[in-house]
């Protein structure tokens, strides 16, 4: 009688450790400081200096960070500081001012993150 409460105790605690990673990858998506979206670039504009060419490219900010990448190559980075919208945006996209990128507003979000250039 009393292996099969060991069994029964080692089985479970075999199910936990197995789960656990399961259950850190699901909610490390749902992370709500940082946000990302996969936006067109439609002409050469710069970020901290860093030329980027058009294209596709993701889009990620956390609570202080800008960063623009190409698959798994990061290519420009800037600080960030978050401002509130009047509404949700519609749709992600990068606000410019003399071809460098001040602003990106991300689809469905009520803030924005302004570039600290």
């Amino acid at each position: 009688m009393q292996r099969r409460g060991t069994n029964a105790v080692v089985t479970i605690l075999v199910a936990l450790v197995l789960a656990m990673p399961l259950a850190a990858r699901a909610t490390a998506g749902n992370n709500s400081k940082g946000t990302s979206a996969t936006m067109d670039i439609l002409m050469s504009v710069s970020l901290s200096g860093k030329q980027i060419q058009p294209g596709t490219y993701t889009v990620t900010a956390d609570d202080s960070t800008v960063t623009i990448a190409q698959g798994k190559k990061v290519l420009a980075q800037a600080p960030v500081q978050w401002k509130d919208e009047t509404s949700k945006s519609k749709n992600s996209n990068i606000v410019t001012a003399d071809n460098k990128i001040t602003e990106i507003h991300f689809g469905g979000k009520m803030k924005y993150a302004a570039v600290m250039e």
